[in-house]
């Protein structure tokens, strides 16, 4: 049986997830001064992120591989040091995707 980190499926994801994160990361310093279409897609790639976290949290939540246990706990420290308390996280996840999708919103009015 090989561990939660060494499945292809989930390196995979984790590659895509550090990708979009490396390319947002690259552009949020001009996210003012971008054009609305591109702040748009820049929500877009935001959003696509997101899901792809969510995806790979649940993953680690069904998971009883150590190593997938301990970056849950990581993550839900992680979570709690930055003001999310004892918040589920799929209640975190849903609050930044309906965030995400009002600054859509105020972009189109």
């Amino acid at each position: 049986m090989t561990s939660f980190f060494e499945s292809e499926n989930v390196m995979r994801e984790m590659t895509t997830i550090y990708e979009l994160q490396k390319e947002l990361y690259g552009v949020i310093q001009k996210f003012p001064y971008m054009s609305q279409d591109a702040k748009w897609e820049h929500i877009e790639t935001l959003k696509e992120l997101l899901e792809k976290q969510q995806i790979m949290w649940t993953r680690m939540s069904l998971s009883d591989d150590p190593e997938a246990i301990e970056m849950k706990e990581k993550l839900m420290e992680a979570s709690k040091d930055m003001g999310f308390g004892n918040a589920d996280m799929s209640t975190i996840f849903r609050n930044m995707h309906n965030v995400l999708v009002q600054m859509q919103t105020q972009l189109r009015k």
